[in-house]
C-alpha cells in the first residue's frame, strides 16, 4: 500500500512539472534584447516624422509671414492713393468753388422786358417755393430710415427730382450723409451738372473713403472732369480705378479712357 501511494504521488509530480513546461514554450518567449531594439527603431521612425513635420510647419509659417507682409503692403499703397484721389479731389473742388462766373453782357433791356422779367422770376420763385413747402409736408412724419429707402427707389426708378429732394432732405436732418452725398453726385452727374457732381463725390468721400461705392464715385469723379476739359485731372482718377479695383467691371471701363 505503502509502494502504491508513492509510485501516485510520483506520477502527480511528473504531470505539474510536464505542465509548467508546457506554459513556457519556446514559441512563447520574449527576447529583452529583441523587444528594446525593436522600440528603438520605432522611437527613431517617429521621431524622424516629428522633424519632418516640424521642418513643414516652419515652411507653411514663412509662407503665411509673406503672404502677410505683401498684404500689408497692398493695403498700404491702397490706403495711399485713396489719400492722395482725396487730395486731388478736394484741390480741384476749391478750384471749381473760387472760380469767379463768368457773365455775359447782353444789349441793356427796355423797362418792360425789365418788369416782365422781374414779374416772370417773382411767379418762378412763389411756384418753385410751393412746391418745396408741399414735399417738406410730405416728409413729415416719415422716418429717416424710411425714407433714405424710398429715396434709393426713386433714384433706381429714375424719378431723380423726387430722389433728390428726399436727399436733401435727410442732408438736412444728417442722416447717411456720404451715401446722401454720393446719390445726389448721381442725380448731378446723369443730368450733365458736372461740376455739382464733382462736389457732392468729394464730400461723399471725405466723410467715407472706404464705401462700397467707391470705385463708382472715382469713375463718375473721372468722367466728370472730362466733360468739364480737364482730362489730365481726368486720367488721374481712372488710373487710381484701375489700379484699386483691378477685377471690377469700372476699372475695365477705365480702361478704356486710357487707351
Amino acid at each position: 500500500m505503502r509502494s502504491f501511494k508513492f509510485i501516485v504521488v510520483a506520477l502527480l509530480l511528473s504531470s505539474v512539472s510536464y505542465a509548467e513546461q508546457s506554459v513556457y514554450t519556446s514559441s512563447d518567449f520574449v527576447d529583452p534584447e529583441s523587444m528594446a531594439k525593436k522600440n528603438s527603431r520605432d522611437i527613431l521612425i517617429l521621431k524622424q516624422q516629428i522633424s519632418q513635420l516640424k521642418e513643414k510647419i516652419e515652411g507653411l509659417n514663412t509662407i503665411i509671414q509673406g503672404q502677410n507682409s505683401e498684404i500689408a503692403a497692398l493695403k498700404q499703397k491702397s490706403n495711399n492713393n485713396f489719400e492722395t484721389i482725396l487730395n486731388q479731389l478736394s484741390q480741384r473742388v476749391a478750384a471749381l468753388e473760387s472760380r469767379p462766373q463768368q457773365v455775359v453782357s447782353q444789349a441793356a433791356p427796355t423797362t418792360k422786358s425789365v418788369v416782365a422779367s422781374k414779374e416772370s422770376s417773382v411767379t418762378a420763385s412763389k411756384s418753385t417755393t410751393e412746391k418745396r413747402k408741399k414735399r417738406e409736408d410730405s416728409f413729415k412724419g416719415v422716418s429717416s430710415k424710411q425714407l433714405f429707402k424710398k429715396s434709393v427707389l426713386n433714384f433706381t426708378k429714375s424719378r431723380l427730382t423726387k430722389a433728390e429732394a428726399g436727399f436733401k432732405e435727410l442732408m438736412k436732418r444728417g442722416y447717411k450723409k456720404a451715401s446722401s452725398n454720393f446719390y445726389l453726385g448721381e442725380i448731378a452727374y446723369r443730368r450733365g451738372r458736372y461740376k455739382e457732381a464733382i462736389s457732392h463725390y468729394q464730400q461723399s468721400a471725405t466723410l467715407n473713403e472706404n464705401a462700397n461705392y467707391m470705385d463708382k464715385l472715382l469713375l463718375h469723379t473721372a468722367k466728370s472732369l472730362k466733360k468739364i476739359g480737364k482730362s489730365g485731372e481726368a486720367k488721374v482718377f481712372f488710373k487710381a480705378v484701375v489700379d484699386s479695383y483691378p477685377n471690377s467691371a469700372t476699372a475695365r471701363e477705365a480702361k478704356r479712357y486710357l487707351k
